[in-house]
């Protein structure tokens, strides 16, 4: 589990870190649609690190060297207290992200207690000074519009915008803020995470009145970009801290969006299916090779390599209190220069106990230059004793 939330962490932050960088090219030559869509790559990082590996057609031992590591050096560092320690900061900083939003919901909700409301359609409609205009909720969506809509807005004005939020409503947009807000949450501790949320964020209007301005005719560009910058009049409240609703954004926002009205792209499938499937390649060909071994290999497994320099894992302190054993096989190659080449965790028991500390040893350990190539597998088997192998 923890091996795959950092492998997660860092596959959600390259992505996070290659959308903002292309993020303007994509926005010019493909619309904001499509570059909104391109949003989508970021949660499937998540799912990456399960992936299947390639077969592997180079030499590959079974799992045959198996290591012995008792407490005679008890490890102060990478223990399983440490992890505890960092496993409730993470969980501290999780749960402030969604009481941050659950907070900012429950106060809109108070507040519009005390107002009445109206319905468009099948939308509950509610007014309030200085707010909207933004659609918020999950099983039952509202709209917030400011108390003076009809004296700021003209008719065709007020049209358009209402179009906007219905465009959010049909486009799923407040499901899909949730499962951000949800990832927000997850990955709290990386400062891309928060860049990409607030540049998906905005994405989400620019796509939106892409679409509002794609239905009506061109005429209406200038009404539509009156109807922005009335809405601009809106002081921020608790309807526009509220992370699930779209809103109209902050003022060094609204330039963005009055520029790209008139530079509107048809939305297009191909980029954003494409960099799935070369993300899916990607991420498997990354994956250390696996490779069930011939009858030859079964017989050279006697000529397996062995280490000419290797360092003794270290068992972590709070097993040893504890009494916890266990063992960790773990994968990886052999450079020309005899060093250890992209160690993994294959497996683990139990998972995140050993896996830092034995990957660690590892990483240093040396072979002759002549095991270039070689692929293998071993296993550290961690005892408080020999009598416990």
């Amino acid at each position: 589990m923890i091996s795959w939330f950092w492998q997660s962490t860092l596959w959600v932050s390259a992505f996070s870190a290659l959308i903002l960088l292309i993020h303007p090219i994509t926005l010019r030559y493909l619309g904001a649609r499509t570059t909104y869509s391109l949003w989508l790559l970021l949660p499937s990082a998540l799912f990456l690190p399960l992936l299947p590996t390639l077969a592997s057609t180079s030499t590959i031992a079974p799992i045959a060297q198996q290591w012995l590591v008792t407490p005679n050096v008890i490890s102060n560092m990478n223990s399983p207290g440490n992890t505890s320690h960092l496993s409730a900061l993470w969980t501290v900083g999780f749960c402030c992200v969604i009481a941050c939003y659950i907070f900012s919901y429950l106060a809109l909700i108070w507040q519009l207690r005390r107002t009445h409301f109206f319905k468009i359609g099948k939308l509950s409609c509610y007014r309030q000074h200085n707010t909207g205009p933004a659609i918020f909720g999950f099983f039952q969506p509202k709209l917030l519009i400011p108390s003076d809509f009809k004296q700021r807005f003209t008719k065709q004005e007020r049209h358009l915008i209402l179009q906007h939020e219905r465009a959010h409503l049909q486009a799923g947009d407040l499901h899909i803020n949730l499962i951000a807000l949800l990832f927000l949450a997850l990955f709290w501790f990386s400062p891309l995470t928060w860049l990409a949320y607030r540049r998906f964020r905005a994405d989400q209007e620019l796509a939106c009145d892409a679409k509002v301005v794609q239905q009506q005719a061109t005429s209406v560009l200038v009404c539509y970009a009156n109807a922005l910058l009335a809405a601009m009049q809106s002081v921020p409240s608790a309807a526009h801290s509220n992370l699930l609703s779209p809103h109209y954004g902050a003022t060094k926002h609204m330039t963005e969006r009055l520029n790209h009205l008139t530079q509107q792209k048809v939305f297009k499938q191909s980029p954003v299916i494409f960099g799935l499937i070369v993300t899916v390649l990607l991420a498997i060909s990354l994956q250390p090779s696996t490779a069930t071994p011939s009858p030859e290999q079964l017989a050279s497994s006697q000529k397996m390599a062995t280490p000419i320099v290797r360092i003794e894992p270290r068992y972590p302190v709070t097993a040893a209190q504890q009494g916890v054993t266990g063992w960790v096989q773990l994968g990886f190659t052999i450079d020309n220069n005899g060093m250890v080449e992209q160690p993994k965790v294959l497996a683990a028991h139990p998972e995140g106990i050993f896996d830092v500390e034995a990957l660690r040893a590892v990483s240093k350990w040396r072979y002759s230059p002549l095991d270039a190539g070689k692929s293998l597998s071993i296993e550290l088997q961690f005892a408080l004793d020999t009598t416990s192998n």
